[in-house]
């Protein structure tokens, strides 16, 4: 069908409603029975305007599906360019509208038009969009993964530069090159400057290069803020190695290219490593595959003692690891299997083995709350504060999750660092405000935990706000919490509490009325004193009320 223009028109009204047709407006609005009555009435479905914008375009760019439908049942050229060379299925992955895109490529719209320097493909309109949908539609529809755009790079590029994490997912699973560059600039440096942690370590369990300058010469951790978790994401990485696993799977994945995850769905393995190839979410302990357990990993995490003592007197190895590093201590401990854990640890157990996420036996003791198994690793030499990963909580961050008091006052007591910082969670107080649990809360405080710690300029007292907990909030503030302290959304914590509600009206009072000189000099004292405030209090030559007093007693 021959494509005809609206009408003569100058440089000076392009895109002006005068250039659209009546078609063109009902495709726009979405007015399906106007369309209808126009095409019926012999309407050109290809009129175009003066920068070449056809009805069906309009109804792409706002998802009229319906509209689109009635075009192109009536002739309307499905690959039709602007003068940008736009095609109607860029517009319709630029609207994020699926069925739309579903469509045009049932009527035969290519996946990969040919590009101008003003023209983004489709599967970059989707990214751009994050719409996760309509990009696993286009990767499928054989949409090319390294289309070349002049402004934006490839579509990974884009995707991370507008933190769609689900798009660059697809993407990488896809097999896009995750060290693709653009003037040497690669996701990972979009990913940092979004300061996108989660994105970080998704791009670089893909192979991301850590190192990669770009042309100004910089690095990715460079265009993160020092001390911000993207910054001590990258950090990390850059001081450790992947491990052998990832490097494996890294190799795996680059060698078969696009091909990866239809060739690694149809190998002879066990479902576990065919989880990790493909990048699924690792289950927990009591999800894996007991192929890949030991009997020893078995009698340890169901407490069968008699078993386990049997297995280790045969010459079964204590310290066996399976495909994600979990030994038997580690199964025995995340249970709160206390006489499993002593049996192994008497047989020679490392105390602190790390699993593939770098959490420790006692890491696991915690997160289950069992004091036995927390006092009698402590006992082995467990260490309280391990070394760290950007996917790994300290045992403190554990104790707090789980609200296990003891456990936290036990780990304090042997030097547990109050102010451990987690990518994820910030300090245990974040935890534990966030977790609602009020003792465990207190156990920190009393102990000189710090009140105002942010993350991303998030107070504990603002997870509290969240909670509307109106108790956690009073003991937050009488411990010097800033009520008007606002995180990275410029809120302050009273603005997340329902109106009217306890939380809200407790915030409200503390906003307008100042603190007791009594309050702010126990304020003062305790603060001088920092984690030795309990200590030294304890031991000052003054009356037992005002003892009490200082000790929030």
């Amino acid at each position: 069908m021959e494509v005809t223009a609206a009408r003569r028109a100058f440089l000076c009204d392009i895109g002006f409603w005068a250039d659209r047709t009546a078609l063109h407006e009902a495709a726009f609005h979405g007015r399906v029975l106007q369309l209808k009555q126009l095409i019926e009435s012999a309407a050109s479905v290809n009129t175009v305007t003066v920068d070449n914008i056809t009805p069906l375009h309009e109804a792409c760019t706002q998802g009229h599906v319906m509209c689109a439908q009635l075009l192109l049942e009536a002739g309307a050229q499905v690959d039709v360019q602007t003068i940008h060379g736009s095609t109607p299925l860029c517009h319709a992955c630029a609207s994020g509208s699926l069925e739309c895109v579903e469509l045009l490529l049932e009527y035969g719209a290519k996946a990969n038009p040919t590009l101008t320097a003003l023209t983004a493909s489709p599967l970059h309109e989707a990214c751009i969009r994050g719409n996760v949908d309509v990009v696993r539609l286009m990767i499928a529809s054989g949409a090319q993964l390294e289309a070349y755009d002049v402004h934006f790079g490839p579509p990974l590029h884009i995707t991370c530069a507008k933190g769609h994490m689900g798009c660059v997912r697809e993407l990488l699973v896809a097999g896009a090159d995750v060290n693709s560059g653009k003037f040497h600039e690669t996701a990972l440096h979009h990913a940092a400057r979004a300061h996108a942690v989660d994105m970080i370590e998704l791009l670089v369990e893909f192979g991301a290069y850590v190192h990669a300058s770009d042309n100004l010469g910089r690095k990715p951790v460079d265009y993160t803020a020092p001390a911000s978790p993207s910054h001590t994401c990258l950090k990390l990485y850059q001081s450790n190695p992947l491990s052998l696993q990832q490097l494996c799977r890294i190799t795996v994945r680059r060698s078969l290219g696009t091909r990866a995850s239809e060739v690694i769905g149809q190998m002879n393995i066990s479902h576990r490593i065919h989880s990790f190839l493909q990048y699924c979410d690792r289950p927990t302990p009591l999800q894996s595959c007991w192929s890949e357990r030991t009997e020893v990993h078995k009698a340890a995490c169901q407490g069968q003692a008699s078993q386990l003592q049997r297995l280790i007197r045969s010459g079964a190895s204590v310290n066996v690891v399976a495909l994600d590093s979990i030994t038997p201590l580690h199964e025995a401990s995340l249970q709160g299997q206390t006489l499993c854990v002593q049996l192994l640890l008497e047989a020679g157990a490392q105390v602190d083995a790390r699993n593939v996420d770098g959490s420790t036996p006692l890491c696991d003791a915690c997160s289950c709350g069992s004091l036995e198994c927390v006092r009698l690793l402590l006992d082995h030499g467990a260490k309280a504060n391990p070394a760290l990963t950007s996917r790994t909580a300290s045992p403190l961050h554990e104790a707090c999750m789980r609200g296990n008091s003891d456990c936290a006052t036990l780990l304090i007591a042997v030097g547990a660092c109050l102010e451990s910082y987690d990518l994820y969670h910030g300090t245990p107080l974040h935890v534990a405000c966030a977790n609602e649990h009020t003792d465990c809360v207190k156990v920190l405080l009393n102990a000189g935990a710090r009140v105002n710690a942010a993350r991303l300029h998030e107070t504990p007292l603002h997870r509290a706000a969240k909670s509307m907990r109106a108790e956690m909030i009073e003991t937050l503030v009488e411990f010097g919490a800033n009520v008007y302290a606002r995180d990275q959304q410029d809120k302050k914590p009273v603005d997340y509490t329902a109106p009217g509600s306890p939380s809200a009206a407790c915030l409200r009072f503390y906003e307008t009325t100042p603190m007791s000189l009594q309050q702010l000099s126990r304020l003062a004292v305790r603060k001088t004193l920092g984690t030795r405030a309990l200590q030294v209090t304890g031991q000052l030559d003054v009356p037992k009320l005002l003892i009490s007093y200082l000790l929030y007693q």
